[in-house]
């Protein structure tokens, strides 16, 4: 996951959100304060009625924060992921990942970074997924994880895979990013789990 965004992108990108949701996806404004399973059903017009994952982990740090996931899930190191920590299912198609942004990510300093909002942040990264060829709908929504507002960037790739990604600030200060790629069953059992357990204290 590449996520070095200089300043200057983030502030260039800071209307792109809004902007785009009413061009490319007018069902997002309907769904802006629902949950990705509730958005990805307006999406794709398939059920959500899932049951709840019973027999989960706990994964993370004290510097990503943790979420719990499916017990058989393993972690494993992406060579472009940089630093982020990632669990998949055993395959390359269902993942999560935890990070936190720093601010030398974005070439400015630690106080700057302070006034940044995560909502700039997620400008940027649904302008790079938009801009992407991998992908074939980029939507924006908003959603709560671990208590907290989140901006969401939803996409769906050519290859029929979804990606959920989470950005938020936590009360610490910290910019958060999390996300989740996987096929469709995958996003709509895991998706609430992730939502509902994420936490910056262990456990």
């Amino acid at each position: 996951m590449k996520k070095v965004i200089t300043l200057s992108t983030i502030l260039l990108c800071s209307l792109c959100l809004a902007a785009c949701n009413t061009t490319k996806n007018t069902s997002a404004e309907k769904t802006e304060a629902t949950s990705v399973q509730e958005t990805t059903v307006q999406e794709t017009t398939v059920a959500t009625t899932t049951s709840p994952i019973k027999d989960t982990q706990w994964i993370g740090s004290d510097d990503y924060g943790y979420v719990k996931v499916p017990k058989s899930w393993i972690q494993f190191k992406d060579v472009n992921g940089g630093d982020d920590i990632q669990y998949s299912d055993g395959t390359d198609i269902n993942i999560v990942t935890l990070n936190t942004f720093k601010a030398e990510q974005f070439g400015i300093s630690e106080s700057e970074l302070e006034k940044v909002d995560p909502i700039q942040i997620s400008n940027s990264i649904y302008k790079s997924k938009s801009e992407s060829p991998d992908f074939s709908k980029v939507w924006g929504s908003k959603s709560k994880i671990g208590g907290y507002d989140a901006y969401q960037v939803n996409c769906i790739a050519k290859t029929g895979k979804y990606l959920v990604i989470w950005i938020f600030k936590s009360d610490d200060g910290k910019f958060r990013y999390v996300s989740l790629e996987g096929n469709l069953d995958t996003i709509k059992e895991l998706a609430p789990t992730i939502e509902e357990s994420w936490t910056n204290k262990k456990p």
